[in-house]
């Protein structure tokens, strides 16, 4: 009986010591993972928007988890429209007929870990570089129709690696309601919105929304560090104003477009 016992704890401590041994090669599987951040930014205002100050803030916060960070103003890229003629699913498989910078996006893209997607919302919209983008992916998918959760899709024409999105909005209305066409067109990416983000290049509104700013830096050291981001941050990666707060912005933006329409 003794013996039995002896053998028992000695075979515990075998499926302990390798269980630790498996937990600790993850830990350092994990941490030599490095993490790869694509971003786009989709304003034509490239250096001098908002989306900019909020791409610069997540991709620092990424690169101090440990990620290799690229960046891209689309405006600058060179991206013919889909023209919906299908020969990238008929003629030439995966390939597109227009010869342009999409040659070398997609294969980033398909390559990357963290997809950040930067966008002004343009009449209840994202812009039209960003959507012209998302349109010409279209090589990546294959021609068929597949139920998938209820959805009809095209299945995936490569197998992807397990893929993180980011979709960082900006709007001129104090109010969230901006960002509803937004939310659905990237329903699964992690969402980063910011209404009366003009406030954001204001000494005094950025102190106003610096949990926000924070947030953000934190949701992107957090994602390249561990994968993922916690609730308490990404509760505030959405900013809600008050009914008070949005009624003073209309106020000021009312007053500076009438001092700036009559000329004073």
């Amino acid at each position: 009986m003794i013996s039995f016992i002896h053998e028992s704890a000695a075979s515990v401590r075998e499926i302990c010591a390798r269980s630790w041994a498996f937990i600790t090669l993850n830990k350092i599987l994990v941490i030599f993972l490095i993490m790869k951040v694509l971003a786009f930014n989709a304003s034509p205002r490239k250096e001098k928007g908002v989306s900019e100050i909020i791409m610069n803030l997540f991709l620092e916060g990424a690169a101090e988890g440990g990620a290799e960070t690229e960046s891209h103003h689309i405006v600058d890229l060179d991206i013919k429209g889909c023209l919906g003629c299908f020969s990238c699913w008929t003629e030439t498989p995966g390939r597109c007929i227009h010869r342009d910078d999409m040659d070398w996006i997609i294969p980033k893209f398909l390559d990357a870990d963290i997809i950040y997607l930067g966008t002004p919302i343009y009449n209840y919209n994202i812009t039209h570089y960003l959507q012209r983008m998302t349109e010409r992916m279209l090589p990546t998918a294959l021609p068929y129709m597949e139920e998938s959760e209820g959805t009809t899709r095209h299945p995936e024409r490569h197998k992807r690696k397990v893929q993180q999105m980011v979709l960082a909005a900006v709007a001129g209305f104090p109010d969230t309601e901006n960002f509803n066409q937004a939310r659905a067109l990237f329903p699964n990416a992690i969402p980063i919105f910011l209404p009366s983000a003009l406030i954001l290049q204001d000494s005094e509104g950025g102190k106003y929304v610096s949990y926000f700013t924070d947030a953000v830096k934190e949701a992107g050291r957090q994602m390249a560090s561990q994968g993922e981001v916690d609730e308490a941050v990404k509760n505030k990666l959405v900013v809600n104003f008050s009914p008070e707060t949005k009624k003073m912005i209309r106020e000021q933006v009312n007053k500076f477009f009438e001092a700036r329409v009559q000329g004073t």
